[in-house]
């Protein structure tokens, strides 16, 4: 970079408005503050204050940053990650897709470039290429993040969104917000006994079932099927009623216990 180009972008860093949301942030920049007066041509820590005002949303300081690496550093191999990174929270898909493109030439197995090309794919209409690069991130991370199978699963037909993560629980486990979409995704498909039978999983291993008995009554009014919500309601109540002092106590709870008398009783 010639001197009077990187003192124009290093005007812009010093008027950067310094984060002061935490104190371990403060203290991040202030340590690469001071690594960089000692060591002015350490691209890795304009990247990574780049990447830390990136975080916190400082678009402007981000950008100068990562200019300043990608002039000491053209090559480094988190540049093009991190600039499409930018790109993508500055709306600006086309140009993010360009970077990420980039960055996955260097790495192709960088999943975390590969999960941002799908957003940008997503941000850019090309939902094919975003369903590409959601179903091989998750296949290549032997625990994908449950954001990230649910970004993939809003993209595929119900059927098909259901029958992928059936698979995806098998393998990573039932988490929570991943059953909730299942059961979501059974009632859309009209797969009404398989969700009854999901909930009643969930409320046999569930410390508190009265909450997934309640989830069971509430399904069986929506079908139809008043009698069995009922039941389903009034185990929900005999759970609640069931638990020690200080849960049965709290308003939260007694609201549920007013509200599952309501809807237990014969007259509803």
């Amino acid at each position: 970079m010639r001197r009077a180009a990187l003192s124009c972008v290093l005007c812009v860093l010093a008027g950067a408005v310094p984060l002061r949301a935490h104190p371990e942030i403060e203290a991040a920049l202030t340590r690469l503050n001071a690594r960089l007066a000692a060591a002015p041509a350490d691209a890795e820590a304009y990247l990574e204050r780049g990447e830390l005002y990136l975080r916190h949303e400082d678009w402007m300081s981000a950008e100068a940053n990562f200019l300043v690496a990608a002039e000491l550093a053209p090559g480094h191999q988190r540049l093009a990650r991190a600039r499409g990174a930018l790109a993508l929270a500055r709306h600006d898909p086309t140009a993010a897709r360009t970077f990420l493109d980039a960055a996955l030439a260097r790495a192709p197995a960088d999943h975390e470039a590969l999960a941002l090309r799908a957003r940008a794919a997503v941000a850019a209409g090309d939902l094919a290429a975003a369903k590409r690069d959601y179903a091989a991130v998750i296949d290549a991370l032997p625990a994908p993040p449950p954001e990230l199978v649910l970004a993939h699963l809003a993209l595929l037909p119900p059927d098909a969104a259901l029958a992928r993560l059936e698979q995806l629980i098998d393998r990573i486990g039932p988490a929570l917000v991943l059953q909730l979409r299942a059961l979501e995704l059974e009632e859309t498909t009209g797969r009404i006994d398989a969700a009854l039978v999901r909930l009643d999983r969930l409320a046999r291993a569930s410390e508190r079932p009265e909450h997934w008995l309640r989830r069971r009554g509430d399904l069986l009014a929506r079908q139809r099927r008043p009698e069995e919500a009922r039941r389903a309601y009034a185990a929900a109540l005999a759970a609640a009623r069931a638990l020690p002092d200080w849960l049965r106590d709290s308003p939260d709870t007694r609201r549920l216990i007013s509200e599952l008398q309501l809807a237990a009783s014969p007259s509803t």
